[in-house]
């Protein structure tokens, strides 16, 4: 990280407070508005769930609100865009990659949800295969349980959630982004209500006629600079991870699956290994790993699969993700003050949407309005009036 000034203070155009995945794709869309901000980071880039998150971007996600999943495939296409102009920028593979994926039924009335499932994702425009038990075992050799049936997709892309990041944040940085580390105590202000810039724990100011609160779930820490409440707790999200086969010891994983009944997911990866996952846990800021997290995942996903009893596990991490009140992020200004943005609170799926969420906010200040539609997820439904 860039030190910061000897003289006590800073300033930028934008600053953003956070260096995860959604701060740092907004630093990169500013600049390609000619706008230049500064990062402000407490711990390190990506520290958070932006570094190991499963980096899983389902164009399916939030079918059941409208207000999110009209901006699911938005993101998606944004996503296809970064995988070709990010690597050539960077040089970084963030492994961006359009994977299969099988949604399973392990009883009758999971092939009703599954049934539902695929008749409203075509409605949608994405058409999913129905297979038969006996077709699904064909299609993914490692589902060795009776399943009654599933549902094909072959458009369930994922990214390597820390590469993204770190990709996203070298290319700002080359157009002229700088990053600073301290944490941030409040947020000043030149007159009433109006933003200035910030204030960090070393009594660093840093100035800025716009704040961008990309906190991940330390959001609720800004309630108090804001005068307003921040419903936003952090979740612990347990991951697994299966080292491929060795020679003689049967197939690898060639598709993604689930039970739709509920259960763990196995995420096929083109740069790592197996992801099994994940778990919600509310647990306050612990961020440790727990072998009980480990058995459950793994005992869950050999419903689907015998294969994973005996698998090789490489690996286990743990992330906090930022979930709100109501599951739907908080996307746009803070009422009541002229100048702060959030974009927080987006549980489990902050890799998938957060190219939409930076494109948004780069939108909000560069032009004073979004080219999409966010009204659902204005911060004013939770983030009220002065407490």
């Amino acid at each position: 990280m860039n030190p910061i000034n000897t003289n006590g203070s800073d300033s930028a155009d934008v600053i953003i407070v956070g260096g995860g995945i959604i701060g740092c794709l907004t630093a990169y869309y500013l600049t390609q508005r000619g706008i230049k901000p500064i990062v402000v980071e407490a711990d390190a880039i990506a520290s958070g769930a932006s570094g190991t998150s499963a980096g899983w971007l389902t164009p399916s996600s939030h079918m059941d609100d409208p207000g999110l999943s009209a901006l699911s495939d938005t993101t998606y296409r944004l996503h296809e865009e970064l995988a070709e102009t990010l690597p050539a920028l960077t040089g970084i593979d963030h492994g961006y990659w359009i994977s299969s994926y099988v949604r399973c039924a392990m009883t009758e009335g999971g092939v009703a949800l599954l049934r539902d499932f695929q008749t409203r994702r075509g409605s949608d425009g994405a058409a999913m295969e129905w297979l038969s038990g006996e077709e699904v075992r064909r299609v993914n050799p490692w589902i060795t349980a009776e399943v009654f049936g599933g549902v094909f997709s072959d458009r369930e892309p994922n990214v390597d959630s820390y590469r993204l990041t770190m990709s996203a944040l070298q290319a700002a940085e080359m157009a002229g982004v700088r990053v600073i580390s301290g944490r941030v105590s409040g947020i000043l202000s030149s007159s009433s209500d109006v933003a200035s810039g910030v204030r960090l724990e070393d009594g660093t100011e840093v100035h800025a006629d716009n704040v961008v609160l990309t906190m991940g779930p330390w959001a609720g820490e800004a309630a108090a600079w804001l005068d307003r409440p921040i419903p936003i707790r952090p979740q612990r999200g347990q991951l697994v991870y299966l080292a491929p086969p060795e020679d003689g010891e049967g197939p690898g994983l060639e598709v993604g699956m689930t039970a739709i009944e509920g259960g763990s997911s196995m995420i096929q990866k083109r740069l790592t290994d197996t992801v099994v996952g994940a778990t919600s846990e509310f647990v306050g800021f612990d961020r440790s790993i727990t072998t009980s997290a480990r058995d459950e995942l793994l005992l869950s996903a050999s419903k689907l699969s015998s294969r994973v009893e005996t698998a090789r596990i490489s690996g286990q991490t743990a992330c906090l993700r930022p979930v709100s009140g109501d599951d739907r992020p908080y996307i746009g200004p803070i009422p009541g003050w002229e100048g702060v943005y959030m974009a927080s609170g987006h549980g489990g799926h902050g890799i998938h949407y957060g190219p939409v969420t930076a494109a948004a906010i780069t939108g909000l200040i560069a032009d004073g309005a979004s080219e999409y539609d966010i009204s659902a997820l204005d911060p004013a439904r939770a983030v009220g009036p002065a407490t």
